[in-house]
């Protein structure tokens, strides 16, 4: 008799999910309904909508009035509320007032404002408006979500502010935090940083080994400022994968199964906007009143914030197959295809059974044909494995030349496999580009593996 309570409990709680989740989403598609008929498309990368995208209007804003969407988000430090007690990573502060919507737009401000009121240290000798006793009196804004969502395709059209300050797109949620981007508009001492499109994981599981720590990253590198113009800027967060876009493009796809320990997004997540001081982007000690262009302040201007998601409910099965057009890119045929002084090696891998090895100068490349006035993404995984990331910091570069353009490439030095990548846009005339790994003079050592050219396919906007 308690048997079959139990079952018929089971049974009950089953129907009663299974009638929660319709609900959810014959709301979720009279939600897309009425943004039809406000001309909200669908995301930029699925412009038929094959997926079925609707938009969750409880953690979405197309800033047309003249506040942000007050149902959906808090403005940080606004009448002395701070939800979570986030006030913004020291020496910066959050301040209600830097917040903003213009002409359609939402305008994030930060500057040097000496009169701001700050708040007390938040330990470890920095505190907001000080570093290490010195005064840095940095204010910047943040919007948090009132309301929060499980899996979706995040979508922000924005231009990042001009300057050695953070303008992101990132979630929390119990357990983990989704950086979906934050971008890095210039900084005088990084010539990467104001391209870089940088996405991670954070874990913030109880007792976890790694509470607290970046556990998974994704580094690709622009052909443009972040800061220069606009552009689309893509999650999308699956239950079995994160694909990262921009201006509708598949830039990468990661599998939860790769990811390993490292996927913590399980939970429901709440969305931020917000500006920050990086401090391992650019010390604090070196930032100056000009950065902010004084009390003026510089903007980060975001035209949307769209969270949308499939109306059946699903997932979206896997990543999508991208074709590769490098000959043997993880040497599995050892340097078939390839030119240069290298060591194939089968006990230091990234993924199947070989990787290369390269020891201090060396230089493997390979020619591929390409097309005229055409943008690629070129990524590869390293490991720095002589970096002890304390005094010894041995980096090695993947790169592009030859390809009508100037010659570009991006930076390895972690002691680990990591995978950053690159992109880049083909001259008027150009049939060929040479992709390349090189290692710096330096003594150290570095491993190479599942390198991969692909074409951008071109979105119409």
């Amino acid at each position: 008799m308690q048997t079959a309570k139990i079952k018929n409990l089971n049974v009950y709680k089953s129907m009663n999910q299974q009638l929660r989740a319709s609900i959810a989403l014959t709301v979720l598609a009279a939600a897309w309904q009425q943004a039809t008929a406000q001309e909200i498309p669908p995301p930029l990368s699925d412009p038929d909508n094959n997926a079925g995208w609707v938009i969750n209007p409880s953690v979405s804003d197309e800033f047309n009035g003249s506040s942000f969407d007050r149902d959906v988000w808090f403005n940080q430090g606004e009448n002395g509320q701070w939800n979570g007690q986030w006030r913004g990573r020291a020496p910066s502060e959050y301040d209600p007032d830097n917040v903003r919507v213009e002409n359609g737009y939402l305008y994030m401000t930060s500057r040097w404002d000496p009169a701001h009121n700050f708040s007390d240290g938040n330990g470890g000798g920095n505190s907001q408006g000080n570093w290490q006793y010195g005064d840095v009196p940095i204010t910047t804004a943040a919007l948090l979500g009132k309301n929060t969502f499980l899996y979706g395709y995040m979508e922000m059209r924005s231009k990042a502010a001009p300057g050695p300050i953070s303008s992101s797109y990132w979630t929390t949620g119990v357990g983990g935090e989704t950086d979906a981007f934050e971008s890095f508009g210039w900084n005088p001492n990084n010539p990467w940083s104001g391209k870089r499109f940088h996405t991670s994981f954070h874990d913030w599981r109880n007792g976890s080994s790694t509470y607290g720590k970046r556990i998974w990253e994704n580094d690709h590198i622009f052909d443009f400022g972040v800061a220069n113009d606009f552009h689309v800027y893509g999650f999308e967060w699956d239950p079995n994968y994160v694909a990262i876009y921009i201006d509708g493009a598949l830039v990468n796809c990661v599998t939860r199964e790769e990811m390993g320990n490292a996927w913590v997004a399980t939970n429901p997540q709440r969305p931020w906007i917000d500006m920050e001081t990086f401090d391992w982007e650019i010390s604090a000690w070196d930032l100056r009143p000009e950065h902010f262009n004084d009390a003026e302040g510089i903007d980060f201007v975001v035209d949307y914030s769209r969270v949308y998601q499939r109306t059946n409910g699903q997932s979206g099965g896997v990543c999508p197959n991208r074709e590769n057009l490098l000959t043997n890119p993880s040497f599995e045929n050892d340097m078939q295809g390839w030119s240069g002084p290298a060591t194939i090696t089968t006990g230091e891998t990234s993924d199947g059974n070989k990787a290369a090895s390269l020891t201090s100068g060396g230089t493997i490349e390979q020619t591929v044909a390409v097309k005229p006035n055409t943008s690629y993404i070129v990524s590869a995984w390293a490991n720095s494995a002589d970096t002890n990331q304390a005094d010894q910091w041995f980096n090695a570069y993947l790169g592009v030349r030859d390809h009508g353009n100037a010659t570009s490439n991006v930076r390895y030095f972690f002691n680990r496999w990591h995978e950053k990548s690159l992109q880049f846009t083909t001259g008027p005339n150009t049939t060929e580009a040479t992709i390349f790994f090189t290692n710096q003079p330096q003594g150290g050592l570095v491993y190479v593996d599942e390198v991969s050219l692909h074409e951008i396919k071109t979105i119409e906007h």
